[in-house]
């Protein structure tokens, strides 16, 4: 049952309790009547007469598919019909006027934190009529009151997101943290300790003169001097310290972004990775994970240094006067509001500019990728490409520049006002000097401390502010980590046996998240154990689905899948896998040497040098790969230095040889000679029946001479199953496998 059908139940439900005089519950959802109804509280509603309402009272309608429940203001005659004008408290304009067939019941009670509070008492049955006769006057009110609430309530929200996220990307870097904390706040204090110390060096040089001894005046400026050159000397060495131990966390961090970045990548639903709504999601954790956490750490160090530093300025500031402290306070926030308002705007354009971003990608790569790189000079596609890169980036990058046109009007009237306040903190200086009130050390100070003070407090609001903007776009990295497992393991994993019987497909349906086509549909088949069974039919029909599913990338929607008597479902999809090899049609191509291409076959196992000849041979690519400039050893594919690339048919061989190397007892191969001569195709095909003479083999092919010898087939269209049997017996039946294997000799 859809959700709109299941609301207009409830509301029918509720209109039928209402009109059987049946008082209802209901829990407020919003804030359109803050402060006298609060999201949550829970109403109760009664149906009463239009006749007894009162101005004041909170009265109950229905519109556009929703309950409404406002102030009344007036009840007017029109037309003989009766006509309700109500309003929220913190609403702007006025409700449009409702007729009294959609009028509910009015409010008569409220409840809050277990208290019930009846709307008729004396003092809420005041504040009711009160709030409504100056509704104009306190509706201003009330929109700040909530406004100023919900931007609280963020502010706080914000803070514990950037705690949470730093502690996260700084859980495996804790001891390298902590070095960093103490820098940061030894960088923060000791500048303004040599500032003091100046305008302590200033004061003692100018009392001086009047010091009649002035040997002792010398001493005390000399030791003033040395206090001064060793606070300075430890600056200068914590500044060394810093720039290494930040780069060691940053590289920490880096690393294990990474490592959860990949991990997650691993262990994806394949579900996600072929669907594009959740491909944008992907594109930009993985944009936004290689940077912000580390540049998050950095920001955070410097908003600690800049607040350690601003609390020393603070303290001189307020022993000059404490306007010059509040000036300098005012002069920065403008230029921090307008960088955070524009974070918000620019994180809305990324977000929404994700399937952009990956198309204008694709286009790069088209146009800069080796694969695409014949067809794009034969056809000449490179104009065309360029024209659909280019028009796409100009088009973000118009939308970008818009925002950040505004946002530049705004810095420089953020610019302006602070320029302006600091002038007038160094008039107020001025005056006071003049008149005698501070000392030139004093005066000096204000200088020295008021430059490095606005610097200080700008860097510091910038850097939360800093932290903010990456919080927000480091969100879609968590969202990325949090994606839910689509495929519900089992919670006491059964352990799955050796195959001994068979492999039985029983009456399974499988649609695509991502698709409304049914890919399967009620399919059963049956791969006995030590048997060759084959997959044939049109692209679409549903045959890679089939694989798929028994390697466990997905679960069917319905029917079974049974390894001898054990349901897969209930087993760890990695144990399934262990127990299974495959030679998929999309096989992947590595840039690595020959030897490791096989052993990637089995990463379990020790290196077997002999076992690698082996399998290499089994695929026809021995021969090649002994030929190659350092034999086994050498670097395959162009990526690399000194690599040698190989023919689409050879790389293909080197995945039957994976195949081959890791020798499971159940293997499926998906189109395994697609990219082969017939003379090859020949030679596997032999190798094939004679290492599969005891294993379960699964063969999916459209060359239907590769799959002569399988002992069952199946033909397979559109998610079904339409015919099964050996060779001769689907000939002898003459339906649909009889035309496609005569029309392929015909080809």
């Amino acid at each position: 049952m859809k959700t709109d059908n299941i609301q207009n139940e409830l509301y029918e439900m509720t209109d039928a309790l209402l009109d059987s005089q049946q008082q209802v519950k209901l829990r407020v959802g919003g804030t359109s009547m803050f402060p006298f109804l609060k999201h949550g509280d829970i109403i109760t509603i009664s149906k009463c007469s239009i006749s007894e309402l009162r101005i004041g009272d909170v009265v109950v309608f229905k519109t556009d598919g929703k309950w409404i429940a406002h102030r009344l203001l007036k009840i007017i005659l029109k037309n003989n019909k009766t006509f309700l004008l109500t309003k929220g408290d913190t609403c702007r304009f006025k409700d449009p006027l409702f007729a009294e067939e959609q009028y509910a019941g009015k409010v008569i009670s409220f409840e809050r934190k277990l208290k019930e509070k009846k709307t008729d008492a004396s003092l809420l049955s005041f504040i009711s009529i009160f709030i409504a006769r100056f509704s104009v006057l306190l509706s201003p009110f009330f929109m700040y009151n909530v406004w100023f609430r919900l931007k609280v309530k963020n502010a706080i929200a914000s803070v514990k997101n950037i705690f949470f996220s730093l502690k996260f990307i700084s859980k495996k870097s804790k001891r390298l943290t902590f070095i960093n904390i103490v820098i940061a706040a030894f960088q923060g204090i000791l500048p303004f300790l040599i500032i003091y110390l100046i305008k302590w060096l200033i004061d003692g040089i100018t009392t001086a003169g009047a010091n009649p001894d002035k040997d002792a005046a010398i001493r005390s400026v000399v030791v003033i001097i040395l206090i001064t050159g060793g606070v300075f000397l430890i600056s200068s060495v914590l500044t060394i310290l810093s720039g290494e131990f930040r780069e060691r966390l940053s590289q920490s961090v880096s690393l294990y972004i990474y490592e959860l970045l990949q991990e997650k990548h691993i262990n994806l639903d394949m579900a996600y990775l072929e669907d594009s709504s959740s491909q944008d999601k992907i594109h930009r954790a993985v944009n936004e994970a290689g940077f912000r956490p580390i540049k998050m750490v950095s920001e955070s160090f410097a908003a600690l240094q800049s607040m350690i530093s601003w609390i020393f300025i603070a303290v001189m500031l307020l022993t000059i006067h404490w306007t010059v402290f509040l000036l300098i306070l005012f002069a920065v926030i403008p230029g921090i509001l307008v960088r955070i308002r524009f974070a918000k705007k620019l994180y809305t354009l990324n977000k929404a500019s994700s399937k952009k971003e990956r198309e204008a990608y694709y286009y790069n790569r088209i146009l800069t990728g080796l694969p695409f790189a014949k067809e794009l000079r034969l056809f000449g596609l490179g104009i065309l490409f360029k024209s659909k890169f280019n028009f796409i980036q100009r088009n973000l990058h118009q939308q970008k520049n818009k925002i950040l046109r505004k946002r530049a009007v705004a810095d420089i009237a953020a610019q302006t006002f602070a320029v302006a306040i600091t002038f007038l903190s160094f008039a107020i200086v001025s005056v006071m000097a003049i008149r005698g009130k501070l000392s030139v050390g004093t005066v000096v100070l204000f200088f020295l401390v008021f430059q490095r003070g606005f610097g200080v407090l700008k860097e510091f609001f910038q850097s939360i502010a800093g932290l903010y903007e990456d919080n927000v776009f480091l969100s879609d990295f968590f969202e990325f980590l949090k994606l839910p497992a689509l495929t519900k393991l089992p919670e006491v994993p059964e352990k799955l046996k050796p195959l001994a019987t068979e492999i039985n497909i029983s009456n399974v349906s499988f649609q695509y998240p991502s698709s409304q086509r049914q890919a399967l549909n009620g399919i059963s088949i049956k791969i006995p154990a030590g048997k060759t069974v084959a997959l044939v039919g049109p692209n679409g029909s549903g045959k890679t689905t089939i694989v798929k599913l028994l390697c466990g990338f997905y679960t069917a929607n319905s029917g079974k899948i049974l390894f001898d008597e054990q349901d897969i479902s209930l087993v760890n999809p990695q144990e399934i896998r262990k127990q299974i090899t495959a030679v998929f049609q999309d096989f992947a191509l590595y840039n690595m040497t020959a030897a490791e291409n096989i052993f990637l076959g089995n990463i379990a196992d020790n290196v077997s040098p002999e076992h690698i000849k082996q399998a290499a041979a089994n695929a026809g690519i021995a021969d090649i790969l002994e030929k190659l400039p350092g034999g086994y050893n050498t670097m395959i594919g162009n990526l690399f230095e000194k690599g040698e690339e190989l023919s689409i048919g050879q790389w293909q061989k080197l995945a039957i040889a994976r195949a081959f190397y890791r020798n499971s007892d159940i293997l499926f191969m998906d189109e395994p000679s697609s990219a082969l001569d017939a003379v090859t195709e020949l030679q596997i095909l032999q190798n094939l029946k004679s290492l599969a003479k005891n294993k379960t083999v699964l063969i999916i092919s459209h060359r239907l001479s590769t799959i002569k010898w399988a002992d069952i087939i199946y033909v397979m269209e559109q998610g079904s199953v339409t015919e099964q049997g050996s060779h001769n017996e689907l000939m002898e039946l003459k339906g649909r496998y009889y035309q496609m294997f005569e029309q392929s000799k015909n080809n």
